[in-house]
């Protein structure tokens, strides 16, 4: 797999639409776990499908439900690799029964076993992940209160044919809690990141919380952290452990627009001690819109990490803002989280009418190459979904035979790239150097628990006066041309 170049492929499997959601890798065989809508089929299907390492398709299967229902919630991270080998398992949802489901395959696709979940005092399941432990599977989601209607994150343990032994839920009383990822640190600590978010407010009064929590064998919590509730972090997603200790996690960075009454948010990439103090907070992407994120993030085996997603681009050099373009986005981030590399990339794409191209998932090639997958939506000459791969090598390029490494400068990386703020820790004075002089928005020395003690709007300034703050730990965010970072410092 050394040898082989990279590739960006569209495949139509013979239907109105398909989506590659999930991906795991099989010696030099790519299993792809989505969605599938056949023609004369009335519902979309749960699609198999094996693809080499060239991205040629080896052979598909899709399965349609008995009844007639919709196969139509399949996300990242639902579907693994069995450890004995003997095949998978995935998760999702039923759209109109509104039922979270687990289907067993064998290696070669077939369905072993199928169960369909039911939940009498839920009104909708969302099946968002599953692993394996030693005695079963653990999947975790979110499920609407029928009394509330709030969303309560759960945990259902099962054994190995799907019989349930235990079901907990873990919810945030007159707020929505909502899940991001499941982390396995040992067999009796589990991490769950997520958050909450209030509901039935007007706009400028929504607030978000990131909230992270470790539950035991047995579905207790063992301990739990949650941040102020604000638009600063808008939920913890994808949630990282990283060697010494620190954790990381993607969440969304919100600004309200009094203007039009509406919440803007971008991908932010958040870092913090063994203790949940913040250390760096990085927002990507682009200003004024509300379709970019980071779907899922990968662990690599240089204990760098690779994000995914969706973000809007405008080719229109002339009029930057104006998105033309919704393009899948892959992001490289080093093993303490900052970046290395960043592409964007379409399917199809037409002056005319465009397309929407989304990347859900990624694996890691034992060469260190990058496979994505997603999906690309086109409009002519009428709409219609195509499954989705792109092979890049581990500098970003896809042609993997004539790469070289990306620059460290490249426009598309964080705008952050040699901030630095000094002395730290400081006396009475922090200098910020490293970035070109320019008009700051915004400058705050917040304390530990967020609490807001300095505010600077509209300035030139490049120095902090510390005198009147006391001896501690402080967060310096700092704000220039819509995008955000946050820094720690020590005041002594």
């Amino acid at each position: 797999m050394s040898a082989q170049s990279g590739f960006n492929r569209s495949y139509d499997l013979g239907g109105h639409a398909a989506a590659f959601c999930s991906l795991e890798l099989s010696g030099d065989t790519v299993i792809v776990y989505g969605t599938n809508y056949q023609n004369g089929a009335s519902a979309f299907g749960m699609l198999f499908a094996r693809i080499d390492t060239f991205g040629n398709m080896i052979d598909y299967s899709v399965y349609n439900d008995s009844l007639g229902d919709d196969f139509t919630q399949v996300y990242q991270n639902s579907f693994i690799k069995l450890s004995n080998g003997s095949g998978y398992a995935g998760v999702g949802q039923l759209f109109g029964r509104d039922n979270g489901y687990l289907a067993l395959f064998d290696k070669a696709g077939n369905v072993t076993k199928y169960i369909e979940y039911q939940d009498p005092v839920s009104l909708t399941d969302f099946f968002k992940q599953v692993i394996e432990l030693e005695d079963g599977f653990l999947i975790m989601g979110e499920k609407q209160n029928s009394l509330s209607y709030n969303t309560d994150v759960f945990a259902l343990k099962t054994d190995f044919e799907g019989n349930v032994i235990w079901e907990k839920k873990f919810l945030t009383q007159n707020r929505l809690t909502l899940f991001g990822r499941l982390l396995l640190i040992n067999s009796n600590e589990l991490v769950i990141s997520g958050g909450t978010v209030n509901n039935n407010v007007p706009t400028n009064y929504i607030t978000y919380t990131s909230k992270i929590f470790a539950i035991d064998s047995l579905g207790d919590i063992k301990w739990q952290w949650q941040s102020q509730p604000s638009l600063d972090e808008m939920s913890a997603g994808i949630i990282g452990r990283a060697s010494n200790g620190n954790w990381l996690y993607n969440s969304l960075c919100g600004w309200y627009d009094e203007a039009y009454n509406y919440i803007y948010f971008r991908p932010t990439r958040v870092v913090r001690d063994a203790d949940f103090n913040l250390i760096s907070t990085d927002t990507f992407g682009v200003i004024n819109s509300n379709v970019q994120f980071f779907f899922n993030t990968i662990a690599l085996q240089d204990h760098g990490w690779i994000s995914v997603g969706t973000r809007p681009v405008a080719h229109n050099q002339e009029q930057p803002y104006d998105f033309d373009a919704l393009c899948g986005w892959i992001y490289r981030f080093d093993s303490l989280s900052q970046p290395v590399w960043s592409r964007v990339d379409t399917a199809f794409w037409s002056t005319q009418t465009g397309s929407e191209n989304y990347l859900y998932d990624a694996i890691e090639l034992p060469s260190g190459s990058i496979i994505a997958c997603g999906n690309s939506r086109t409009y002519e000459p009428a709409p219609k979904d195509w499954g989705w791969l792109i092979k890049v090598s581990a500098d970003g390029c896809v042609d993997t035979l004539s790469c070289a490494v990306l620059p460290t400068q490249s426009p598309s990386l964080s705008p952050w790239e040699g901030l630095r703020l000094y002395p730290n820790p400081a006396v009475s004075e922090l200098q910020i150097t490293g970035v070109p002089i320019g008009l700051w928005e915004r400058i705050e020395v917040l304390n530990i628990s967020g609490q807001s003690l300095i505010q600077l709007y509209h300035t030139h300034d490049d120095r902090l006066d510390l005198r009147g703050l006391e001896n501690g730990v402080y967060i310096v965010r700092l704000t220039r041309a819509g995008q955000t970072t946050a820094r720690k410092v020590v005041k002594q």
